[in-house]
């Protein structure tokens, strides 16, 4: 299952299939839409966290154990991977960032989820990879533009055609994750970090890096230039810039609400 908490501002939604590793199965994939517009609709939520159950995995991808009876043939293919790519599509629409703290296995979909965050911390002890060439199954081209728009054509490459798996230092080093910790504990500390960081920002600031972002990553066409000026342009009619620019006057720290 997938479980949402809300609380403080931070939206935790959390991969919960532990005899899986936390694997997505199909009832995972059609309950994800809506947990993301409640992350989107709600208001008071600021972040979004992604993690996984236990001290195991974050998410080892796909659940495989039922590809026989969802996965079987190239129509029962055509329909699961709506459902993923339905999935990715409102993912990356999020104005609300997000980041992923990853421990254990980040494998395939998991992988992918991850890397659609603004951020990610892992564990020494993750371990990363895609692992379609060792399946059989084709990584189709939005989930290797996923990767491309983090570690770049030769890194990802390397990640996709050899089916290697990497650990946490392999991951910093190749630009998967922004930050590695020696511990579960440090991983949190981490996020904590950044959270705090995130709350401290402006919404509508926030969604408008967020939505410039998403049009510079666009690979369906020309980035929507419009858009990502309405963007900025409701920041420079919100309450919050003038919130803002009032703080720095009396020196104190600036309250923003998101208008």
């Amino acid at each position: 299952m997938l479980r949402l908490t809300i609380e403080g501002g931070v939206a935790r939604l959390t991969f919960e299939n532990p005899s899986r590793l936390n694997a997505i199965n199909q009832d995972m994939w059609r309950a994800f839409p809506k947990l993301l517009a409640q992350v989107q609709d709600d208001a008071g939520v600021r972040v979004l966290l992604l993690e996984g159950a236990g001290d195991r995995s974050f998410c080892s991808g796909n659940d495989i154990s039922e590809f026989d009876k969802v996965r079987a043939d190239p129509v029962a293919a055509a329909a699961y991977n709506a459902l993923q790519r339905d999935v990715a599509t409102q993912f990356r629409a999020l104005t609300k960032p997000s980041i992923a703290a990853i421990n254990g296995y980040c494998l395939g979909a998991g992988f992918e989820l991850a890397l659609m965050c603004d951020m990610r911390v892992c564990t020494k002890n993750a371990q990363f990879g895609v692992p379609a060439v060792r399946l059989g199954l084709p990584y189709r081209l939005e989930d290797i533009a996923t990767i491309l728009n983090v570690v770049g054509l030769a890194q990802a490459r390397e990640i996709v055609l050899l089916g290697r798996r990497y650990g946490g230092e392999d991951a910093l080093r190749l630009g998967l994750v922004n930050w590695l910790a020696d511990s579960v504990g440090a991983m949190a500390i981490i996020v904590d970090a950044a959270i705090a960081d995130l709350l401290s920002g402006a919404p509508l600031s926030l969604a408008a890096a967020r939505i410039a972002f998403q049009e510079l990553a666009r690979r369906d066409g020309p980035a929507d230039i419009e858009r990502a000026q309405r963007a900025a342009d409701r920041c420079y009619a919100s309450q919050d810039y003038a919130e803002g620019r009032m703080a720095q006057r009396e020196k104190r720290k600036p309250v923003f609400r998101g208008n």
